[in-house]
């Protein structure tokens, strides 16, 4: 059985997201936490398949919840959610952990795609927010960082590459013939040899430094 756990301060959001999910999914367990105490307390309950995150929960800033997160676990998908539109907060999440993120504005189907496609180890960013980070980068962004990718086996960069392209963990092992265990252990090493820890991050290396079209 799937198990979704909701970190979200407010009871309404909360119970509307847990009917979008009981509708889309079906037979699942849902978990929900209001604060940060409670989120810790509920990820001490076993493993959770994703998680839906407030960017703001009371009891610590954004930024320590997500660290507390990986802390405890370090490849649970996490998917943000929030009401800001700062390009800022977006950035801030995927350096911080994060696999996608979406507004509360938006549509329920187009909520039920970002769950999917983060569960099963993609990335997921409202289009308009990817335009946004686009713009950035053409704007004159930071400049390329240092060969980081010189430092992964050949093996590894086949698979830099194509979570760069946005391909999830399945479909990464269905590409190259292996099971999703060794791509995770593939990506854990990525992370370790090049320091950059979520998916945007390896997108925009990728593409700063011509790896991916």
């Amino acid at each position: 059985m799937r198990r979704f756990l909701i970190a979200e301060d407010h009871s309404v959001t909360r119970r509307g997201v847990r009917e979008i999910l009981h509708d889309a999914f079906g037979d699942i367990e849902v978990g929900e936490a209001e604060n940060v105490e409670s989120l810790q307390a509920q990820l001490g309950h076993g493993r959770w398949d994703l998680i839906l995150l407030d960017i703001f929960m009371p009891g610590g800033t954004f930024m320590d919840v997500l660290h507390l997160v990986r802390s405890i676990d370090g490849t649970v998908p996490v998917l943000v959610i929030t009401a800001a539109t700062e390009l800022e907060y977006v950035v801030q999440s995927m350096r911080a952990g994060a696999n996608g993120l979406v507004h509360k504005h938006m549509a329920a189907d187009e909520l039920v795609e970002a769950i999917r496609r983060v569960a099963e180890g993609g990335t997921y960013l409202h289009a308009e927010t990817a335009a946004a980070i686009a713009r950035s980068l053409q704007g004159g962004g930071q400049t390329p960082l240092e060969s980081l990718h010189a430092k992964l086996s050949e093996r590894e960069l086949e698979v830099f590459r194509r979570l760069a392209r946005g391909r999830a963990v399945k479909e990464i092992a269905g590409d190259l013939g292996i099971s999703d265990k060794t791509v995770a252990t593939y990506l854990a090493r990525i992370r370790e040899k090049t320091g950059l820890m979520s998916h945007v991050e390896i997108t925009r290396y990728a593409l700063q430094n011509g790896l991916v079209d």
